[in-house]
């Protein structure tokens, strides 16, 4: 990466480093590792990237999420060697299954420990690509409100290339990088966009919400996870009649900010970052783009400052929410695959678990409904198949929320545990998991 100077004039650093997508792309070499932690992808530079298919050998696309341009075929496995961290679109999921890609099971902690320490199987940081926003006057660029480790690795990369869009939000925090420390920049202005956000919720997600908020005390710092079922805890009122809420969290889901705006969340009582409210990736909806927009009251910083459990866990009331797939009878949660088939991907779950469990008086929340499939499988399991893949220890689990109640499992046995789990599995599956116990546990 370019080192930073503060000495240059940033009007000339811009016009100096300003490119055609084609030309930046054409940075990149066969057998280059190339990380790209937004999900603000360059896709200007990503589509001319593509269209080398034929010239490029062995280049490591390596992504939390990435759009396909061409690299989840059979055909372009040569060219590309793509890794992901979440299988969520459908593409993704069918060019895993078929193995055309490969997945990371990425943890969001110390993610770039190998090349930190300088060990032998450290693979170099050769391309960054980001998309940024516009230089101010000074020559500062913002990576915008979904930061992720695009600052930190940007200090790592042999190269940084980014695509530049006047309506990225230029948010608070560890969210900037000067113009002397890019090598290349692509204008490319695109509208602001954000996911589609649920009007209505069933009763399932009221049910859930309703066991949630008995969790919810006055001064706790919380964290929610990325889900449907989390996702509605805020529009369902969840922490509306609480005070003096702190947010710590990798991200935000719908009405978050919202609560900050109206000074439900205002981090009064917040261990780190005090009055502020702190996450990787801030805003759900355009109104909240807006509101965040240089609002000193919300800072964004790299997931490897968020999802770092030693940080986590120095705010003594701790409640990390996070969702999953499925839970055995003694507390090993699977989080993001069915079997060996990933669904989706882990993210900071495991930080959070393990940051919330370490607090001192924190509580780790693992939340989902008693039913999948139109009710017609329990999410309740006695025991996982072989090839699960387990997702969070039972040494780790603590509580466990359904639509049909809450379980708490710190401090009991395996035989305490089932009987509290099978309380919270839906009633058409209680007496066939109460008779897989007895079977597995008692003699």
């Amino acid at each position: 990466m370019a080192q930073l100077r503060l000495d240059v004039d940033p009007k000339r650093e811009l016009d100096s480093k300003l490119m055609s997508a084609e030309r930046a792309a054409a940075l990149v070499k066969s057998g280059e590792q190339i990380w790209m932690p937004s999900t603000h992808a360059p896709i200007s530079i990503l589509q001319a990237l593509a269209a080398r298919k034929g010239e490029l050998r062995g280049v490591k696309l390596r992504s939390t999420l990435i759009p396909d341009f061409g690299w989840f075929a059979r055909d372009a496995m040569e060219s590309f060697d793509v890794q992901i961290q979440y299988a969520v679109q459908p593409d993704a999921r069918a060019a895993l299954a078929a193995h055309v890609i490969d997945f990371h099971p990425l943890s969001m902690i110390m993610q770039h420990k190998a090349f930190d320490a300088g060990r032998p199987e450290a693979q170099p940081i050769d391309k960054l690509f980001l998309t940024v926003s516009t230089p101010d006057e000074h020559g500062w660029i913002c990576v915008g409100n979904a930061c992720w480790d695009s600052v930190t690795v940007a200090r790592r990369a042999r190269m940084v290339i980014a695509e530049m869009n006047e309506n990225v939000v230029r948010t608070c925090g560890d969210s900037w990088l000067h113009v002397s420390q890019f090598d290349a920049l692509v204008a490319n202005h695109r509208p602001r966009i954000v996911a589609p956000i649920p009007t209505s919720y069933d009763a399932v997600d009221h049910a859930i919400a309703a066991n949630v908020k008995t969790l919810i005390q006055d001064g706790s710092t919380i964290q929610i996870g990325l889900g449907h079922h989390t996702g509605a805890l805020g529009p369902l009122g969840v922490f509306d009649e609480r005070n003096d809420l702190a947010y710590f969290g990798e991200l935000t889901t719908p009405g978050l900010v919202g609560l900050g705006r109206r000074g439900v969340i205002n981090g009064r009582r917040a261990a780190l970052h005090p009055r502020k409210f702190v996450a990787a990736h801030i805003g759900n909806s355009l109104e909240d783009l807006d509101y965040i927009e240089r609002n000193p009251a919300f800072e964004v910083h790299s997931y490897e400052h968020t999802n770092d459990p030693r940080n986590i866990a120095l705010h003594d009331d701790m409640i990390a929410m996070n969702g999953a797939l499925m839970v055995d009878l003694t507390g090993q949660i699977g989080v993001y695959a069915f079997g060996p088939q990933v669904y989706t991907g882990l993210g900071g779950h495991l930080g959070f678990a393990t940051g919330a469990f370490l607090a001192k008086r924190g509580r780790y929340v693992t939340i989902l409904p008693s039913v999948a499939k139109h009710g017609t499988v329990s999410t309740v399991v006695p025991s996982f198949e072989a090839g699960q893949i387990v997702s969070i220890p039972r040494e780790l689990a603590d509580t466990i929320v359904t639509d049909q109640g809450v379980a708490t499992l710190l401090g009991k046995s395996v035989r305490e545990r089932a009987l509290a789990i099978v309380e919270i599995a839906h009633p058409a599956f209680r007496d066939e998991l109460r008779s897989a116990a007895r079977k597995l546990f008692w003699p």
